[in-house]
C-alpha cells in the first residue's frame, strides 16, 4: 500500500515548481534580449535558430511544471502563521 502524502513535503514541491516557471521565464526575457544582428544571412540564421530552441525550450520546461504543479499543489496545505518548521528528514525529526 503506498504511503500517504505529506501535505508539507507538496508545498514544497509546489514553491519549488513556482520558482522554476519565474526564472525559466526570467532567462527566456534575457535570452530574447540577446537578440543581435550580425549582418550577415547565414549567421543570422545560424543565431535566430539557436535563440528560438532556448526559448522553446525553457517555455517547455515552464509548462511541464505548471502541468506537475496542479497534480502536486492538491496534496498540499499552506503552513499556517507561526508553525514551526517542518523536519527537512527524518534523522532531523527525531525518535
Amino acid at each position: 500500500m503506498p504511503a500517504a502524502a505529506d501535505p508539507g513535503a507538496a508545498g514544497d514541491v509546489v514553491a519549488a515548481l513556482d520558482a522554476l516557471r519565474a526564472r525559466a521565464a526570467a532567462v527566456e526575457e534575457d535570452l530574447l534580449a540577446c537578440l543581435a544582428v550580425v549582418g550577415e544571412p547565414g549567421p543570422q540564421r545560424v543565431l535566430d535558430d539557436w535563440l528560438d530552441q532556448g526559448v522553446d525550450a525553457l517555455r517547455a520546461l515552464a509548462e511541464e511544471a505548471a502541468a506537475a504543479r496542479s497534480v502536486v499543489a492538491r496534496y498540499a496545505v499552506a503552513p499556517r502563521p507561526g508553525a514551526p518548521a517542518r523536519p527537512r528528514s527524518r534523522s532531523e525529526a527525531g525518535p
